[in-house]
């Protein structure tokens, strides 16, 4: 099977509004350095200097290369927030999170183990802190140490019905689907017809 053959499910709504945890700040350092930009504008300034206070970088004795950068972040954050895709391409598992990507073989799923679960009821998947992750409440994406003590992969943006699938090795994928059963069942006739090794 192909990428183009790959099969999609959907993963589950989660407000767009939560994109402005990452948007809020971003503006408000930028109007902080535009305020100090019209502020302190200094004719004799050095090409380039980097300081402790905002706008933190100037070229020239001008604000707009930091204001620019602020800018690019906030596009980029924002971009990544809404890149979410669940398929399954053949005999792999492919999660697209934000800026994380986790590709797991379906003979590497336990799927005997695996079960829709609510992380805010159920101990052994809650997340506990990330390790390598883009969080804000209520959505979670990358790397995160479980309750359990155990590691896990996250595409989480509905904690009351998260897909958690336990992987060979130790770790969990956590996935918040519009369908869970659908990708669960569709895992299982994909090990169902795999050659036993």
């Amino acid at each position: 099977m192909s990428g183009s053959d790959a099969r999609p499910f959907e993963v589950a709504e989660s407000s767009s509004l939560r994109v402005l945890w990452v948007l809020l700040p971003l503006l408000a350092v930028l109007g902080v350095g535009m305020w100090a930009q019209l502020h302190d504008n200094r004719s004799e300034a050095p090409w380039m200097e980097v300081t402790l206070s905002p706008p933190f970088f100037l070229m020239g004795g001008s604000a707009a290369w930091s204001l620019a950068v602020i800018v690019l972040m906030g596009i980029g954050l924002g971009w990544a927030f809404f890149r979410r895709r669940v398929e399954l391409a053949g005999n792999v598992l492919d999660v697209r999170s934000t800026l994380y990507r986790r590709r797991t073989p379906v003979a590497d799923l336990l799927l005997d183990q695996a079960e829709v679960v609510d992380l805010s009821r159920d101990r052994r998947y809650g997340i506990r802190f990330k390790t390598n992750g883009y969080s804000m409440p209520g959505f979670y994406s990358g790397h995160f140490r479980l309750q359990s003590g155990g590691k896990g992969f996250a595409l989480v943006t509905d904690r009351a019905r998260t897909l958690a699938i336990p992987v060979r090795g130790g770790s969990t994928l956590l996935l918040s689907l519009e369908r869970p059963q659908a990708l669960l069942e569709a895992l299982r006739k994909v090990a169902a017809t795999a050659p036993r090794q």
